[in-house]
């Protein structure tokens, strides 16, 4: 019987390299605003741009776009991960459940360093968080008690962030203005996030530490949790059903598609528009964001299905070979992001943060997409790995691993 290892090349599924790329490279459109600006003007478009014209278009775009809509993607494939990894070869004395733990350690410690050291919007340490509390005890469960579960973490997480808003008359007067200054910062309060992003760097990495704890406790037990893992429990179940992987009718997906991503960008666009009339504002924003918060779910489906259709059909033969490849090199890929946006905005850099508004930080964007687009094929046709997923394979595996092809 063979020793567990990384899923080889030849083995790996088109269909969820597509999916990933298209997710992860949807994911820098909405981080970009947290990137290039202070944490302010993400929640708030009035915190320190003009929202006008095309700065305003293109926040309400990647908002109905994007918000939710590529994070809960990614995180159903991080789901179908676990159950990927739990049919690999097992030899007599090697145990699948501790390389799983093992994997998820590596992965919280990667993410402890980016979000301490690289960028404070992180993403993994809750990933790895849902994948050790989480995935591993449900991976033998039913496609249907998996979409059960998966309703079920979604209701609790809609209902909190509803809750929010029922509580806010309730809330001390000093609590009030803390979550104040995080959902509608004013000018003043802005500007001084924005000089603490200009700092040197020991300035940056000191300032941000307070929001990343609060990050990775309460609001990885208040939204990462019940969000994260639920879209990751929707991806397990969409995966057993054979839906996720492309191996059901193409007929299916064209329908899902049809229903599915209209629904959902209908939902966040009402949403959206809903939000702009109360000008963002607690705690009125609070019951509004429930429109985008269920309207993603359907959104990322629909997204999942369109992709899935362009695979089964064979079309965009180039675009789809470059997709795959910067899925194979997710983590990679994610980690450019943090390490270039720092380098471009950041005081320690180029000092550029505060200068594009959300139109200019779209053309941004774009011009890393095609960055990643061209160079992670590149990089696959001579290496088996991307960097990071080949530190992190040695890591979990304990011994390293063959890099060049």
């Amino acid at each position: 019987m063979a020793t567990p290892a990384p899923v080889s090349a030849r083995d790996r599924i088109e269909t969820l390299d597509v999916l990933r790329g298209f997710a992860l490279l949807g994911i820098l459109a909405m981080n970009i605003r947290a990137m290039a600006a202070p944490f302010g003007a993400y929640m708030y478009p009035y915190a320190l741009f003009d929202f006008t014209g095309a700065s305003r278009a293109a926040y309400i775009f990647t908002s109905v776009a994007f918000d939710l809509k590529m994070m809960g993607l990614f995180s159903m494939l991080f789901g179908v991960g676990v159950l990927l990894y739990a049919d690999k070869p097992t030899e007599t004395g090697k145990s699948l459940r501790s390389l799983w733990f093992r994997r998820m350690a590596c992965l919280l410690l990667i993410g402890l360093i980016h979000a301490y050291l690289i960028w404070d919007g992180d993403i993994l340490v809750p990933y790895a968080l849902c994948g050790l509390l989480l995935l591993w005890w449900v991976r033998r469960l039913s496609a249907r008690w998996l979409a059960a579960g998966a309703i079920l973490m979604l209701l609790i997480g809609s209902l909190l962030t509803f809750g929010q808003g029922l509580e806010w008359e309730s809330m001390p007067e000093e609590e009030r203005a803390q979550e104040a200054e995080f959902y509608m910062p004013t000018p003043e309060q802005t500007q001084k996030q924005l000089t603490a992003m200009l700092g040197s760097y020991p300035d940056v990495v000191r300032h941000r530490a307070t929001f990343v704890l609060l990050a990775q406790t309460m609001f990885f037990v208040f939204f990462f949790f019940w969000r994260c893992g639920g879209m990751m429990l929707l991806g397990m179940a969409l995966y057993k059903s054979g839906f996720l992987d492309g191996r059901r009718p193409v007929g299916l997906y064209a329908a899902v598609a049809a229903v599915a991503m209209p629904v959902g960008l209908a939902l966040a666009w009402w949403g959206s528009a809903e939000l702009e009339r109360v000008r963002y504002a607690m705690p009125a924003r609070a019951f509004r964001d429930v429109w985008n918060y269920v309207g993603a779910v359907f959104a990322s489906i629909g997204y999942a299905a369109a992709v899935i259709l362009i695979v089964k059909r064979q079309a965009m033969p180039a675009i789809r070979r470059a997709l795959a490849a910067v899925g194979q090199m997710a983590l990679s890929n994610y980690l450019f992001h943090s390490i270039v946006t720092s380098f471009v905005f950041l005081g320690w850099g180029l000092g550029f943060a505060g200068r594009l508004d959300y139109a200019e930080q779209l053309v941004f964007v774009a011009a890393v997409w095609l960055v990643q687009l061209i160079v992670s094929p590149l990089w696959l046709a001579r290496f088996r790995f991307g960097p990071a997923e080949w530190l992190w394979r040695s890591l979990t595996y304990g011994e390293r691993q063959p890099m060049r092809r």
